[in-house]
């Protein structure tokens, strides 16, 4: 299965023939019930492979829950100091300590048990049980990251410390901890539903999660950020050997994956973050994009993503265009699982007056609807088409996702280019590459 922000999509295997599939839309269905009601016809299975991916903006601490940050004195603000405007937590909760390890990891300033006992209290009365360590060269010596590790647990808080790797940029690894620090308890809360939704189906040890770089984990921490990439790594290494790229093509957002190549960080707005994953180039054309007029004063696409809460004006709750409004009317798009019963008319009636009273304002100024759509579905088309031409690494591309026979027709010019319009290929790259590394694991 493949879970998403706004989507969920299952997919019941025989060996790679799909039995079963569904999606469903997170704003009309909890996941654990969904879950239920999918397995319930089919009985016992034999395993589950999962890939999670956490929504973007609860990656605010805000939103999320700020945990408590400590650092070696003279860089508790070390995220100010990369000249990052994000916050990862609130100021009140950036907190010193005056211990210090060289880089050839001996001890310069020793740990005091004083100084965690003073951070501890405020925590307390702060009712903080989360904190998230940044010790300097605590990859070369943990020593100090231990002791801290052990103090603040023993006093029942939770622990979040840098994973240990060979990688010597210090910042990458902190704010890689801190980003799974804001996301354990929403993540925790996935996996039990997940948990929770197939308890009558298979036992937990045969419920397996994917991370970005392809392995499986189970009762793992430190897996939130990895888990963002588990899908598109999956469709990327189950189609590696086909020596094309894929251009996945969903609901919530069109990527170009590179099977051959991978990268080491992932550039967020908090800057550099360690997280291995396959290639990801995600395009400037997005489904729920929205619409608007340039500078010039002609229609174009906005750099702004309206998402799918309450998502696009077709569906009836939304209040501003986006792309997938251009294509309401059109069976490919409103006869999709998750979609089919949920396309209102009056939302669709809304979209059309919108549109024809910005054109109004417009330089464009064309009073004819399905002209107007058919100039901004081509404009839209053409721009995913030449993007993926200009990024992809391999000649070879693979068209694919729920999408990808809405805008089949351009990318079949290609002859480099095949297109396979699997409606369910998040989750069934998710099972199927995870039964191999399962097996590759033993």
């Amino acid at each position: 299965m493949s879970v998403g922000e706004s989507f969920a999509e299952f997919s019941l295997l025989s060996d790679s023939s799909p039995l079963a599939q569904k999606r469903v839309f997170h704003s009309r269905e909890s996941l654990k019930s969904s879950l239920i009601q999918f397995i319930a016809p089919h009985g016992k299975i034999q395993k589950a492979f999962v890939s999670l991916r956490v929504p973007k903006k609860l990656l605010d601490y805000k939103l999320s829950g700020a945990v408590a940050h400590v650092s070696t004195e003279g860089l508790e603000h070390w995220l100010d100091l990369c000249g990052t405007p994000a916050a990862l937590t609130s100021k009140d909760l950036q907190f010193a300590l005056r211990e210090r390890v060289r880089a050839d990891g001996t001890v310069e300033t020793p740990l005091q048990t004083e100084e965690l006992e003073a951070i501890a209290a405020k925590l307390e009365l702060m009712s903080c049980k989360k904190v998230c360590l940044n010790l300097l060269h605590s990859a070369t010596n943990p020593a100090h990251l231990n002791a801290a590790t052990k103090f603040f647990s023993e006093k029942g808080i939770e622990v979040f410390a840098p994973a240990s790797t060979d990688n010597p940029h210090e910042v990458t690894r902190w704010t890689q901890n801190a980003l799974n620090a804001t996301l354990s308890g929403v993540f925790a809360d996935l996996k039990k539903d997940v948990y929770a939704g197939l308890e009558a189906a298979l036992d937990k040890n045969d419920i397996h999660f994917l991370d970005a770089s392809g392995e499986l984990f189970q009762d793992e921490t430190g897996k939130e950020i990895s888990s963002q990439f588990a899908a598109s790594t999956a469709l990327g290494l189950w189609n590696k050997a086909s020596g094309k790229d894929v251009l996945y093509l969903g609901l919530e957002y069109f990527t170009l994956i590179s099977p051959t190549r991978w990268a080491e960080q992932w550039n967020s707005c908090w800057g550099p973050v360690e997280v291995r994953h396959l290639k990801v180039k995600n395009l400037g054309v997005q489904p729920t994009l929205g619409i608007g007029l340039n500078t010039f004063e002609r229609f174009d696409f906005l750099t702004q993503e309206e998402g799918w809460e309450p998502g696009p004006m077709f569906l009836g709750r939304g209040q501003k265009m986006s792309l997938l409004d251009l294509w309401s009317e059109n069976p490919k798009l409103s006869k999709l699982e998750g979609l089919e019963d949920r396309v209102s008319a009056q939302g669709i009636q809304r979209f059309k007056t919108a549109l024809l009273t910005l054109s109004k304002i417009s330089t464009f100024k064309d009073n004819d609807f399905n002209h107007l759509t058919k100039e901004l579905q081509s404009l839209s088309v053409q721009r995913l088409a030449v993007e993926s031409f200009l990024q992809r690494d391999q000649q070879k591309l693979l068209v694919t996702g729920p999408l990808a026979a809405l805008f089949a027709n351009i990318f079949k010019k290609d002859p480099h280019t095949t297109v396979a319009a699997d409606e369910f290929c998040e989750s069934a790259a998710t099972a199927l590459w995870g039964m191999k590394a399962l097996k590759e694991s033993k």
